[in-house]
């Protein structure tokens, strides 16, 4: 279903078409398995059934509560068959994610603080 969008919200925002924006980040879409939601299996369908439901899906690229009824869901992700996967961040752009390693890495001592990261937080003044 193609949305309708207001002028208004057509000059205040950046628009893009989401098939495209997946082909255009997503180097061999071959590799896609799925298409659906991050937390669980129930939502999702193939990389060819996700082209021909959504192929003229107009959405606002600067997602956030800005994005309204215009913006992606929150939790839509590309399913890799590597175990990766592409989700779109706040500013609009897909980000390709990995599972963390297996490494143990360095130890910490902090985890909380005024702070986002370990790293942050552990750094030696």
């Amino acid at each position: 279903m193609k949305v309708k969008i207001p002028e208004k919200m057509q000059a205040d925002a950046e628009w893009a078409n989401l098939v495209d924006e997946i082909e255009s980040v997503v180097e061999d879409t071959g590799m896609i398995v799925r298409v659906g939601s991050a937390n669980d299996d129930r939502w999702g369908m193939s990389w060819n059934d996700f082209k021909r439901a959504f192929w003229d899906t107009e959405y606002r690229t600067y997602g956030g509560p800005q994005a309204g009824y215009c913006g992606l869901a929150k939790d839509l992700v590309v399913v890799l068959d590597d175990g990766s996967w592409y989700e779109e961040a706040d500013n609009g752009h897909f980000y390709h994610r990995w599972a963390p390693t297996k490494r143990l890495g360095k130890p910490f001592e902090k985890i909380v603080g005024q702070s986002s990261s370990l790293e942050e937080l552990n750094v030696d003044d």
